[in-house]
């Protein structure tokens, strides 16, 4: 009664194995995509707007280094971004692990970057706006 037991645990474990188990999964983040701009935060008149998933869209295209924005956000606020339309950018990296996206001579800090999560900060102290968008 034990060798069909053996038996059968012997195939569950041989056929449960497989070669790409132990392959490295690339689950880096990246800013390529779309993304949808939630809330903007900071400024000299202290904005904090928050906006419906989808409103203000940016799409990130990496094979040619442009951004399509889709904004068709028609609450009166002070700040949302660009216009839609199409715009060039770059990324820049710095020493260590820091990283700018700059868009029509904007720059923008990456303050996170996670595969559902993009922040991005204009830097300026007083006066600079917090982007934040989701997946």
């Amino acid at each position: 009664m034990k060798a069909p037991f053996y038996i059968l645990v012997s195939v569950l474990i041989l056929f449960s194995c497989n070669s790409d188990d132990d392959a490295p999964q690339n689950t880096a983040p990246t800013i390529s995509g779309t993304w949808s701009l939630v809330n903007v935060y900071g400024g000299f008149a202290g904005v904090d707007d928050d906006f419906e998933n989808g409103t203000i869209k940016w799409n990130f295209n990496q094979d040619n280094l442009e951004l399509t924005i889709t904004n068709t956000n028609n609450a009166d606020v002070i700040y949302d971004g660009f216009s839609s339309g199409t715009y060039d950018y770059q990324i820049l990296t710095t020493t260590g692990e820091d990283a700018k996206v700059v868009v029509n001579s904007f720059s923008y800090d990456i303050s996170v970057l996670t595969n559902t999560q993009l922040v991005l900060d204009e830097g300026v102290a007083a006066d600079g706006f917090l982007l934040t968008f989701s997946r």
